[in-house]
């Protein structure tokens, strides 16, 4: 009943509470974050209400095992929820640093010596960058190119012959 309390006040009062409860398990780690605190707390209470109405164990037995479940669950939340979770990247943006090798085209013609812009168009979405020919050509606007290598945010490209 206190988990779910605590689940509902943090449902209403998530931000507010998120701003002091983070200073405190900053402190503490990731090992104890308050999902899994939480979350231990539920299966705990679960598992003794659970284990005291439908076993013959006694108090201090059910006490045990409830909180032999809840360290389970602890370490199963832990390691299969909050650590993928810290490792997954929050965004689905690509680096620019990943285009090397991709094909686009130069919507801004690209002098011998200056720069132009590219599109380029993937899966997670489309991009104009800044570009500078690889060959030190000149590259028409329409032209269809090879991204080469990236260096400080910059494409340096190759425009791509046509068969």
């Amino acid at each position: 009943m206190g988990s779910l309390a605590v689940a509902l006040i943090s449902l209403f009062l998530g931000n507010i509470l998120d701003g002091i409860l983070e200073s405190v398990f900053d402190t503490v780690g990731d090992f104890f974050n308050p999902l899994l605190v939480f979350g231990t707390l539920s299966v705990i209470g679960g598992a003794g209400v659970l284990l005291s109405k439908y076993s013959g164990l006694g108090e201090f037995y059910v006490l045990a095992v409830s909180i032999l479940f809840g360290l389970g669950a602890y370490f199963l939340i832990y390691y299969f929820l909050v650590i993928p979770m810290s490792n997954a990247e929050s965004s689905t943006s690509i680096s620019v640093y990943d285009l090397e090798g991709k094909i686009g085209e130069v919507i801004t013609t690209i002098p011998a010596t200056g720069m132009g812009e590219v599109f380029v168009s993937s899966s997670s979405g489309s991009r104009s960058e800044t570009a500078i020919s690889f060959d030190d050509t000149e590259i028409k606007q329409g032209k269809n190119v090879v991204i080469v290598e990236v260096k400080d945010h910059i494409l340096y490209v190759s425009e791509i012959d046509e068969f």
